[in-house]
């Protein structure tokens, strides 16, 4: 059992939610980091933010693909004042209509440091799209303590895909996003140690929880700690982490003298929250038999009745992963290319084409999960009958007819009459 004499710090307990207090669909990535302020605030916290061009409007304008966004962060205490904000309006401009779709997951990041007092607050993140009007929120609940009242004390975890050290320092690189799975083996997480007396060796490690179960954790790291402040970091292995959900990073101090990870001789404990939610096993995971489905437009018929057949979710799980192996374009790799893009396409065509049925059952759904994002999109209105057309343009003078004859965004393929290809992975 852990004394009470001992410093127990949570420096950051952090939570992505929606206004309900949910896990947030991922349209946008939004971070926030809290660490020692100075002299005149008991800490700071950093803000991260991440927009896909994939949820922003694109409109050519000038032969030039431009977006339009505004953009506020502000925090509120726990008695929801609004105690600080910053807002930026930003144009943004992508290379061509295929990257302003989404098509090379290109993305804009802005950075955000705000002074805090200890307590609890709530970091708010709204996105206004000037051209579609669509609004976006997200938000974090952070913890702040006053670091300088504990001997010994942790900051909250700051995720980084690299990080390598020039000159006695850190250059690193932040992991724009709370999604492990979008990662092959590892990462690292990024923290600071401060320290109030004299200097110390202290170990730390790094235990990965899932339902509060221990699925993973590291061995002993020790590191010399001077009076003041200390940057670390732990290298977190997932390559054989398989399980989709939300998991809690924990990074603990220990005092330097003990020998294992399960000591109770705890000095500090900093904790957020993360999730893997591989894009290879997500829809298997969440609705294999849904999946199965869902290879319509790369299996045939005769394909999905042999994997549907099949009696137990566990062996339905083997065969469809089979049939993928099966176009695994790199098979020497744990990664599948062409599962990992068939599924994404699915995922975008849920979002963008969701009509009377699912978006990937729509035509433009079709369309989109054989051949990919067009090159071009020219609209067109119809003012006597009402009728809205989209036109896609892909390479090799291919067009694609598409007409809302309702008005309520269910576009049927006009021309060509028939579409009866199979998505094929092209690198």
């Amino acid at each position: 059992m852990i004394k009470l004499c001992l410093y127990i710090t949570l420096a950051a307990l952090i939570h992505i939610l929606n206004p309900n207090g949910l896990l947030s669909k991922e349209d946008y990535f939004l971070d926030a980091i809290v660490f020692d302020g100075n002299d005149t605030s008991d800490a700071r916290v950093d803000v991260y933010v991440m927009i896909p061009y994939e949820i922003i409007t694109f409109e050519n304008i000038g032969g030039k693909f431009i977006a339009k966004i505004d953009l506020d962060i502000y925090l509120t205490d726990k008695d929801n004042n609004r105690v600080d904000n910053r807002h930026l309006q930003k144009t943004i401009e992508a290379e061509n209509y295929n990257s302003s779709q989404g098509a090379k997951a290109e993305f804009v990041k802005y950075f955000f440091q705000f002074p805090l007092e200890s307590g609890s607050y709530t970091v708010v993140s709204k996105i206004t799209d000037s051209f579609s009007s669509n609004n976006y929120e997200r938000k974090r609940e952070i913890s702040v303590i006053e670091f300088n009242k504990f001997s010994l004390s942790l900051s909250g975890i700051l995720l980084l895909s690299q990080i390598e050290e020039v000159n006695g320092k850190y250059k690193i690189t932040p992991f724009i996003s709370d999604n492990i799975g979008n990662l092959e083996d590892n990462f690292f997480a990024f923290f600071e140690v401060y320290n109030q007396n004299s200097p110390k060796n202290i170990k730390v490690a790094y235990k990965l929880l899932k339902n509060q179960e221990l699925i993973k954790g590291s061995e002993l790291k020790q590191i010399e700690i001077p009076v003041g402040k200390k940057q670390s970091f732990l290298q977190v292995d997932i390559s054989d982490l398989s399980l989709s959900g939300e998991y809690m990073l924990q990074i603990i101090a220990y005092d330097g003298n003990v020998t294992s990870p399960d000591s109770e001789n705890i000095l500090a404990i900093t904790q957020r929250s993360v999730k893997h939610d591989e894009s290879l096993f997500y829809y298997v995971d969440q609705d294999v038999d849904n999946a199965i489905r869902m290879l319509r437009y790369v299996a045939k018929e005769d394909e999905i009745e042999r994997i549907e057949q099949t009696t137990s979710e566990a062996e339905k799980k083997e065969k469809l992963l089979e049939f993928w192996k099966e176009r695994d374009p790199s098979p020497s790799t744990s990664f599948n290319e062409a599962m990992s893009e068939y599924y994404q396409r699915i995922k975008y065509a849920n979002e963008q084409f969701k009509s009377y049925t699912d978006g990937w059952l729509t035509d433009m759904g079709m369309v989109y999960i054989v051949l990919g994002p067009p090159m071009q999109v020219e609209k067109e209105s119809t003012f006597g009958n009402n009728i809205q057309y989209r036109l896609w343009r892909y390479s090799g003078n291919r067009t694609f007819l598409f007409a809302d004859k309702n008005g309520f965004g269910n576009y049927r393929l006009e021309r060509p009459y028939l579409f009866n290809e199979k998505y094929r992975y092209k690198k």
